[in-house]
């Protein structure tokens, strides 16, 4: 079998022989392990809930014949493939070159959850039509014109920043999570209008107590995402701060072109790159008081310690993997060049 390599930010990234690759949960499939009924049974469930099946087939059979294309587009190449679910990630890992994700950006994410160590990822959007996949590559080129860049060498290969977190409890020792977060991690109450109330230190400052509705640390990756969306501003703040400016006596020219200019230029500055050493953290909604001083509400860190004071508090990684914070517990939160994922840029 031929030997393909790849060249990356730090040199040649090993012989790629085999991959694996991720296939994304589809609803059709969802529906089959919730019900446990067969296809026909599942079929007149879901007609009764007004669900249009025939377009769930439909989707069904788009995906197959994605993830089927794909294979066949690695084997034309000379690389051996094989198709597994989230579950069986990990027991194939280890002797695989590459791991494809065959999806979206919840697909990819799904995946490198998976890797820990520095296998390269590539994310393949199997629906470019239907979604814009941020993470994939590729667009709505056939993923074949991907895989001969591939094998010639010509993709560029980056570095995405990673958070580890690590999680104590009273009388546990401290276990390394072997879950990585990419995009971001909220901590908080599981009911979103409690308040959220913990210890928090970052960068080995004094520890404070703090009350909020949570707080964010996110990546660079995921600063375009759910980081993005708490810290922008929209029209009706930027006029008020531009209001602001003209009661101090500053002459500014309030216009809809100025206003949607210093709006657009503020929220631009809210995402920064992937593989930044880094990763900015964000209080929403903090509560400021006589016993709750005023702290950074927003900034940039490279450790930070938790421990909980909430009542049924959670860590919630990428959005999808849920980890109890009761009280007591300590969470810390860094940033480890390890850690970093491979993969592709365009």
């Amino acid at each position: 079998m031929a030997d393909h390599s790849t060249d990356g930010d730090d040199g040649n990234l090993q012989p790629i022989r085999s991959a694996l690759i991720l296939q994304k949960s589809t609803r059709w499939q969802w529906e089959k392990e919730q019900t446990g009924l067969t296809d026909a049974e599942l079929k007149k469930h879901l007609k009764l809930n007004g669900t249009n099946v025939a377009e769930l087939l439909e989707n069904e059979e788009k995906q197959m014949q994605a993830v089927q294309q794909i294979a066949n587009d690695l084997s034309t190449a000379g690389i051996s493939a094989r198709v597994v679910t989230r579950q069986q990630l990990e027991q194939y890992l280890p002797d695989t070159d590459l791991v494809i994700s065959a999806g979206g950006d919840g697909t990819f994410l799904a995946a490198a959850s998976g890797i820990s160590d520095q296998t390269p990822i590539i994310g393949i959007n199997t629906d470019p039509i239907g979604s814009e996949g941020h993470l994939c590559v590729g667009g709505k080129n056939p993923p074949r014109n991907l895989i001969e860049r591939l094998v010639s060498g010509k993709l560029k290969w980056a570095q995405r920043s990673r958070i580890r977190v690590t999680v104590s409890e009273k009388n546990i020792p401290a276990k390394k999570l072997t879950s990585l977060a990419l995009n971001e991690v909220f901590i908080g109450e599981d009911e979103a209008a409690k308040v959220s109330t913990y210890n928090i230190s970052i960068d080995d400052s004094q520890t404070v107590k703090q009350k909020s509705s949570g707080l964010i640390v996110s990546t660079g990756t995921g600063s375009t995402s759910w980081y993005l969306g708490m810290n922008r501003i929209d029209e009706n703040a930027t006029t008020s701060v531009l209001e602001a400016l003209q009661s101090l006596g500053i002459n500014v020219p309030i216009t809809q072109n100025l206003v949607e200019k210093v709006m657009t230029t503020v929220n631009e500055r809210i995402p920064f790159e992937p593989d930044h050493s880094s990763f900015a953290f964000s209080i929403r909604e903090p509560i400021f008081n006589d016993t709750y001083k005023r702290t950074a509400t927003r900034g940039f860190a490279q450790k930070i310690c938790l421990e909980s004071r909430c009542s049924n508090g959670f860590l919630v990684l990428d959005g999808s993997t849920k980890i109890p914070f009761p009280r007591g517990s300590v969470a810390t939160f860094e940033m480890n060049s390890n850690d970093a994922l491979k993969t592709v840029i365009v």
